[in-house]
């Protein structure tokens, strides 16, 4: 079985949502470009475009995932974070974030700022060229260092899980966050962050985009008993 944790995300999404959401210039071949994700409130990746309508909703911009070496990974941004100013100058949704990156361009440090949380941070990095998009782009994926099969309903109520969400782990890596952590093999993980796990896939999605260096809540069915254990992340190998 492969290592559970290590899916990439597919090559489709990445042309379609990181370079239109990212794109900050007038010109093709002069895009500032920062390296993530946008994501809607509930974490979901969403396509945006120099056009999109700011969000009312709450204030900055959601991110759900940092391509691999981009400025936001080495501005050490995370899934998870809200960038809710650039240079001082708040944004409160994608159509603001746009604007301030292509009023400052490709190669300008730029400040931003950004909720993680609860906290407050200030980050710093210089702004891309967005890259052609003949490149297989890759995003951080984060990872605990676990396996798991699926089970039929009837065993993950034997287990003490919830009829309709619950996997089995059948392997800990040593040393890794999931053990240092406390998870054991023989554990049915059923929720992460509040969320149903309702298969091994849906797992490895919750783990993957958690942010790396995030703590995460896992919680597990063993003997009968509900445990809640907090894994930091790391970044996947």
């Amino acid at each position: 079985m492969k290592t559970l944790l290590r899916s990439v995300v597919p090559l489709a999404a990445l042309i379609i949502l990181v370079p239109s959401s990212l794109a900050a210039s007038p010109h093709e071949d002069q895009r500032a470009w920062l390296g993530v994700l946008l994501a809607t409130g509930d974490t979901s990746p969403r396509n945006t475009d120099a056009t999109s309508e700011p969000s009312t909703e709450a204030a900055g911009v959601l991110i759900g995932g940092v391509v691999e070496g981009s400025p936001a990974d080495d501005a050490r941004l995370r899934s998870k974070d809200a960038i809710v100013a650039v240079d001082g100058v708040p944004v409160n949704g994608p159509a603001d974030l746009l604007s301030r990156l292509r009023e400052v361009g490709p190669g300008s440090l730029v400040t931003l700022s950004v909720k993680r949380s609860g906290h407050d941070l200030e980050l710093r990095t210089v702004l891309g060229t967005r890259p052609e998009r003949n490149g297989r782009w890759r995003i951080v994926r984060g990872w605990i260092g676990i396996d798991a099969i699926e089970l039929p309903a009837s065993l993950r109520e034997h287990f003490g899980a919830p009829e309709d969400a619950g996997v089995l782990v059948s392997l800990v890596v040593p040393g890794s966050p999931a053990e240092i952590s406390g998870i054991q093999v023989g554990d049915v993980v059923y929720e992460v962050d509040g969320e149903r796990v309702t298969s091994v896939e849906a797992l490895s999605q919750l783990v993957s985009g958690a942010g790396v260096e995030n703590v995460i809540d896992v919680v597990v069915a063993r003997d009968g008993a509900r445990i809640v254990v907090g894994p930091e992340i790391e970044r996947a190998p």
